[in-house]
């Protein structure tokens, strides 16, 4: 390649749909520009590979996915068929080379335990419990050395020896697999990332797939051919792991959520629904298949070349599946899409590497890849039909698991547009927030909230003091030991109940409270909801004996809203790197004024001997 840069490589990949050659130049370049990124101390992303065949083209694909989302990735391939005892030596290979993910890429041929056909049911699940002990020992073997975790789910073979019969049998490979894969998604959540590779298989058909031609040549577990495609599952399962999945979908309107122009066409004169044919049809599938991710927690926006007077009129046809309340932005003017974009992040509180940007022409699609190159910008193409391919073959929404937060973020995003309404209106800021009437609860994380704690270490970029990014593993442990507490924060206003957006942890040491990690959701900055959580923990460093506070930022490149944080609430820099800072407890905390009031916390078990932290 004539620029060894990362830059060049990615552009490479983008040109066109790459050939596995491409990927394998690719992957080449990237090895190089790693090696001389690691003498020079240059940050990498250490990936190790390993699975039970061999796993040197995937490793490649993997590299250029990992470059594809902006990273320059060190990847160490494990030797084939080790994947047993390079997880589980301390001494391996994998371990010297200090990962900081691992990919596990099983294969059904090692996996399943030998069963006559026909076993029993609970022979064949006694065979699926043991086999998920032993993927549990590796995950914990790499848990203990801090190892981000990514497995392929288990490819079922493409036979079924006697047709539908095996079906019915429980020890069939199909049915064990399937049972295998079941249980551990339930095992691995919050543990392990998944890359659905069964569905993948399916996709573009099992019996391609598994090409005995390159398994008995090579030990392949899938024609190489489709590596292209798997870059996308890798991406968005990396995106999944790492905390970088897409949060917003912005859509234009005309030709892109229904057929024509609202303003020259009027409501009924729209292609929208089966009225109107083929077409009508497959546009009001495609408002459909949105609305189910807004339903699932995607925030959805518009931006749009329109009069804001009759942008909106085309969701009051009968076929439409969405309304405009459903969009928690909603930007029509006549200028450029990427300061409609632009607008639409700050109104939000979302960074634009958090968007997905659909738009019909190829104009508007081009300026904003130019001037917003953060931004994922999808080309539908013209046929109504595709869109919904069109968007879901990049994976940009693909999350592991639902939180409640997930099933109500339409509801607190149109209280937070609410409140952006009634601050408008408001005289000063104290007169807003006074007639908000906020009610917080700070207390001790309960079991419960463990998977929405784990949610917003992985997703919250901005105030995050740390960005340490604990597991929902971590943090169960966390509120075991009694030398630790994990707070969490519930608020809710009089537009809405905002639930769990925020948390806490400190470790005590001697007579010092340390604030390891500290994050709140960008939904109620500049509400004092920091000076809410300092004053209550404050109060239990108080009651624990101890007599002074030590906060701690590290700088990122997008958590610079809480770079003051720190000096704002009363704190000293303890150095000149301004890393650590430092509170007397001996003072009561008078200066910590806030809008919030406290509600008592609900009668359940701490996470430990604390007392809510505002009682």
């Amino acid at each position: 390649m004539s620029q060894t840069n990362l830059a060049a490589v990615v552009d490479r990949l983008a040109a066109r749909k790459p050939t596995p050659i491409d990927l394998s130049t690719c992957a080449e370049a990237l090895a190089a520009l790693a090696h001389d990124a690691t003498l020079s101390g240059q940050p990498v992303r250490r990936v190790a590979v390993t699975g039970d065949l061999n796993v040197d083209l995937l490793g490649q694909a993997i590299a250029c996915a990992i470059a594809q989302e902006g990273e320059l990735p060190l990847v160490h391939l494990a030797p084939y068929g080790a994947m047993q005892q390079e997880c589980l030596d301390p001494g391996s290979g994998l371990y010297r080379f200090q990962p900081d993910a691992v990919v596990l890429v099983p294969d059904w041929r090692q996996t399943l335990l030998p069963l006559p056909v026909d076993a029993t049911a609970e022979a064949v699940a006694e065979a699926t419990r043991q086999q998920v002990r032993k993927f549990e020992a590796l995950w914990t073997a790499l848990e203990a050395r801090n190892c981000t975790i990514i497995q392929h789910l288990l490819v079922a073979p493409p036979h079924l020896p006697r047709g539908a019969a095996e079906r019915r049998s429980p020890a069939s490979a199909a049915r064990r697999i399937e049972a295998l894969n079941d249980a551990l998604l339930e095992a691995g959540a919050r543990r392990v990332t998944w890359i659905e590779a069964d569905r993948f298989a399916a996709q573009v058909g099992l019996l391609a797939w598994s090409s005995p031609r390159f398994y008995y040549a090579g030990k392949f577990g899938f024609d190489p051919r489709f590596l292209p495609d798997y870059l996308p599952w890798f991406r968005g399962a990396w995106r999944a792991a790492t905390g970088r999945a897409k949060k917003l979908l912005v859509l234009d309107l005309d030709d892109t959520l229904w057929g024509g122009t609202i303003g020259d066409d009027g409501l009924e004169g729209i292609t929208l629904g089966s009225d109107h044919g083929p077409s009508g049809e497959a546009f009001a599938a495609w408002q459909q298949h949105i609305a189910a991710l807004a339903r699932r927690g995607l925030v959805l926006a518009v931006c749009s070349k329109n009069a804001p007077e009759l942008a909106a009129i085309g969701f009051d046809h009968a076929s439409s599946a969405l309304r405009r309340e459903d969009f928690a932005a909603f930007i029509c003017s006549w200028d450029d899409k990427a300061s409609g974009l632009q607008q639409i992040a700050e109104a939000l509180c979302l960074g634009l590497d958090a968007m997905v940007f659909v738009d019909d022409n190829p104009a508007e699609r081009l300026l904003v890849r130019q001037q917003l190159p953060q931004v994922e910008v999808i080309d539908i193409g013209g046929d109504p039909a595709q869109f919904i391919d069109r968007l879901e073959a990049g994976h940009w929404f693909d999350l592991q698991s639902y939180t409640d937060a997930d099933f109500h973020r339409s509801t607190t995003y149109a209280a937070r547009s609410q409140a952006q309404i009634a601050q408008a209106e408001a005289p000063d800021l104290a007169s807003y927030l006074r007639a908000l009437e906020m009610v917080g609860r700070l207390a001790p994380a309960l079991q419960a909230e463990l998977p929405r704690l784990a949610q917003l270490e992985l997703k919250t970029n901005q105030f995050n003091v740390t960005t340490r990014r604990y597991s929902q593993t971590q943090l169960a442990a966390f509120m075991q030991q009694p030398d630790r507490l994990v707070l969490s924060l519930h608020l809710k206003d009089r537009f809405g109940d905002h639930g769990l957006i925020g948390t806490l942890i400190a470790v005590r040491e001697d007579n010092v409270l340390r604030i390891d990690s500290w994050l709140l959701s960008c939904r109620v900055f500049s509400r004092t909801a920091e000076q809410f959580m300092l004053a209550g923990l404050m109060r239990w460093a108080q009651q624990q004996g101890a007599t002074s506070l030590l906060g701690e930022y590290i700088p990122t490149a997008r958590n610079a809203v809480v770079a003051d944080l720190y000096a704002r609430l009363g704190f000293t820099a303890t150095g000149a790197d301004k890393r650590f800072w430092q509170r007397d407890l001996a003072a009561p905390p008078h200066d910590l004024h806030s809008f919030i009031s406290a509600e008592p916390a609900p009668s359940s078990p701490p996470n430990t001997l604390v007392k809510d932290a505002h009682a």
